[in-house]
């Protein structure tokens, strides 16, 4: 069925114009991919700034984002990584070997000092005793030797409970930037297992002294100094260092801890101020947007802009597809296909320079003044049918989602603006039909604009400058379309709903002549009109368009007006010829009828309609005449083909309600005493008639569509012919 469709509309192309249609076609999608491409590809179409800043700078302006962006900051996440790392304490780790060993030969050195033998166990340990300790104990008293031992034990105990350090690590630690430190909680028993301690408050191995004197002048205030002295010499000669820095342990968590860092994402939302006027320019608000314009730059990939292509290549061509199912007029269709294309391809072009330029100018969301109004209302009333009008609207919406910067509700948006502009549109005549569905639209657009800015969660203002924007629009693009609609009538003859007003005016050059020279004529191509316009109103086909057809549609009998009965007084000039000139008479006012249409520019349509609107009938009463004469002289058969009119069929609603109008109309005169049964029995027969001579076979009218044909000429006839009641002469 499709295909068959589409073959059918190219048969209506020459070949000129299949070669045009496909050249438009191409020249669209290579536009709708160039332009969002260059916009991509160019950052001052994105993001503008009068001048280069350098971080500390003051800015001279606002720098507003210009739609939604996110990116990963790479320099404040490795400030973060590395900040995070450092948050890692250094870690010490408390040595169970160390103190064992420690502890054990404190005992031993301390067994040896009772016995009086501490020289000889540091000389057969080779302890290092730079004091002298060994000696001094040895002289000491031997009621003495075993205080001093428990006092020597002790003191290591605490000093090995306590923690001592390495002086280096301690040092290395705090070179580093570190006061603090971590101690490993490796489960030993060991009191500062898992806790933070300070640098100042630890215990390296040059401080051993002063603390075990200190401790011992507390605990035991009543010992001889010289015995303190030596306790505290003897502990720190015994005791080495017991809690060391865990290099491993210290690196293995500082990147753990690096690694879990997240990266640092910078979001920002359409409106947004990157930079404000009078403010310090940081170095992270370049970096935005530096990543703004890299991330223009590079945001269509090859694999995307091929997507583009098919995406744009199917559109255009489901746009071609909906113009040849829903534009009835075949000879129209290369007219209407240029026209829509090339204004696709305006509209495109027009809203590359609004994306281009806007921006600069601080605008922030610009859907609202894209021009994407004009052409579907153009498209709507060219045609009379909205239909073509969304078709339109749903390319250009299609177009716009894939220019940068277009958010998600960019396609629903201009679909619901643009529909709600075609439903307004009234195919009227009055002057203030314009201003209504200009009013309407520009109120509908405004508030749908409205409610898709709180959608955007956008600032106020922008909200209200959207809307009076998409308002402004909408009054802007109706203007234009007053403008330009009647260029495009005049030009290229078609007949809009205004157009088709105008030439329902009896008052022309063409009508005038025909209610002189042919007033029977002009009468009833009146009732025709009347009865025609009311039939196609009641099956929704374009009542104007049969209205301005029923007028004109026997322009060509003001040739030879004498030979038609509508306009005879009592002579017939039939009567002096013989029938094959007669009906050669007859037919010849449709031909006539064209080339005077044609002449004065009448509307293809209504041309079409002046050609098909006595079909390829048969002219019965001069048939028959013929066939009589035939008969009683005897001579030859009658030619059935001398008799028939020489036209195509209805191929339109509009143009077989003519016929049947023109045929009622002229038939029903005949009628006596007319009531509604009269009536409704005549037109039948006129219809099935019709039907049985197959001259609304292509006309698509249903069965349903000729009763309501039938009721409405009823209607009219009705009126035609009321009877008023005899007046007295006085």
């Amino acid at each position: 069925m499709k295909n068959r469709l589409i073959s059918e509309c190219l048969k209506a192309f020459t070949k000129r114009q299949r070669m045009i249609l496909f050249a438009l076609m191409a020249l669209t999608v290579f536009l709708g991919l160039f332009f969002p491409l260059l916009l991509s590809s160019d950052p001052r179409s994105v993001l503008s700034l009068s001048r280069e800043y350098r971080p500390g700078e003051l800015s001279d302006e606002d720098v507003i984002a210009p739609s939604d962006f996110s990116y990963i900051d790479d320099a404040a996440t490795a400030d973060e990584t590395a900040a995070a790392a450092r948050s890692v304490l250094p870690y010490f780790y408390y040595s169970a070997s160390e103190s064992m060993n420690i502890r054990s030969m404190a005992q031993e050195f301390t067994a040896a000092v009772e016995k009086g033998e501490a020289a000889d166990f540091v000389l057969q340990g080779g302890i290092p005793d730079v004091e002298n300790v060994a000696s001094r104990l040895d002289e000491v008293p031997e009621s003495d030797r075993t205080l001093i031992a428990s006092l020597i034990n002790e003191g290591v105990i605490y000093l090995l409970d306590e923690g001592v350090f390495s002086e280096e690590d301690i040092a290395e630690a705090v070179m580093g930037g570190y006061r603090s430190f971590m101690i490993e909680d490796s489960g030993l028993p060991f009191r500062y297992q898992g806790q933070v301690r300070k640098a100042d408050s630890v215990l390296v191995q040059g401080d051993t002294y002063e603390a075990i004197s200190l401790r011992a002048s507390k605990m035991y205030p009543e010992l001889p100094s010289s015995y303190s002295s030596l306790v505290a010499d003897a502990v720190s000669m015994l005791v080495s260092p017991n809690v060391f820095y865990d290099a491993v342990l210290t690196t293995s968590v500082r990147e753990s801890r690096a690694a879990a860092v997240p990266p640092v994402l910078v979001e920002i939302h359409r409106g947004d101020c990157i930079i404000q006027r009078d403010t310090v320019v940081t170095e992270q608000q370049l970096r935005t947007i530096q990543r703004i314009y890299d991330s223009s730059i590079v945001s269509v990939s090859f694999q995307k802009a091929v997507g583009y292509l098919v995406f744009l290549v199917l559109v255009v061509l489901i746009l071609v597809y909906l113009l040849f199912y829903f534009i009835k007029y075949r000879y129209r269709l290369s007219l209407y296909s240029t026209i829509f294309l090339v204004g696709i391809d305006l509209t495109l072009i027009a809203s590359f320079f609004i994306y281009r330029l806007l921006p600069e100018e601080g605008v922030t969301y610009v859907d609202p003044f894209l021009p994407f109004i004009l052409l579907p209302a153009l498209a709507t009333s060219i045609t009379g049918r909205r239909r073509v009008g969304f078709s339109v609207a749903l390319v250009l919406s299609a177009f716009a989602s894939i220019y940068p910067g277009s958010r998600f509700f960019s396609f629903f948006y201009f679909l619901a603006i643009i529909e709600c502009c075609l439903m307004f549109i009234r195919f009227g005549s009055e002057r203030l039909d314009v201003i209504y569905q200009t009013l309407f639209s520009a109120i509908a657009t405004a508030g749908i604009t409205v409610l898709v800015s709180f959608i955007y969660d956008l600032e106020f203002h922008v909200v209200f400058t959207s809307a009076i924007a998409a308002g402004l629009n909408v009054v802007i693009s109706f203007i234009l379309i007053s403008v330009v609609l009647p260029v495009i009538e005049k030009i290229f003859n078609i007949p809009t709903a205004y157009r088709l007003h105008e030439l329902s005016f009896t008052d022309t050059p063409t009508l005038n002549r025909l209610s002189q020279v042919a007033p029977g004529t002009f009468n009833h191509s009146k009732n025709v009109s009347e009865m025609a316009y009311a039939a196609s109103k009641a099956i929704n086909a374009n009542a104007d368009l049969a209205r301005v057809a029923g007028l004109y549609h026997d322009i060509g009998k003001a040739e030879h007006p004498e030979y038609f009965i509508e306009n005879q007084n009592g002579k017939n000039a039939h009567d002096e010829i013989n029938k094959t000139l007669s009906a050669a008479i007859i037919k010849s006012h449709v031909k006539l009828g064209v080339e005077k249409a044609k002449e004065i520019g009448l509307p293809q349509e209504v041309i079409d309609i002046i050609s098909e609107h006595h079909g390829n009938d048969l002219i019965k009463y001069f048939y028959n005449e013929a066939v009589r004469e035939a008969k009683e002289s005897r001579s030859s058969m009658v030619s059935e083909e001398d008799f028939r009119y020489n036209g195509h069929i209805p191929s339109t609603a509009e143009s077989a309600v003519v016929m049947l109008a023109d045929c009622t109309e002229a038939a029903t005169r005949t009628l006596k005493n007319p009531n509604h049964q009269k009536y409704d029995k005549f037109i039948t027969n006129i219809i099935i008639d019709k039907m049985n001579y197959k001259q609304l076979n292509n006309s698509q009218l249903t069965i349903n569509d000729l009763d309501k044909i039938k009721e409405s000429f009823i209607h009219y006839l009705i009126g035609r012919d009321h009877q008023r009641i005899e007046y007295g002469k006085e």
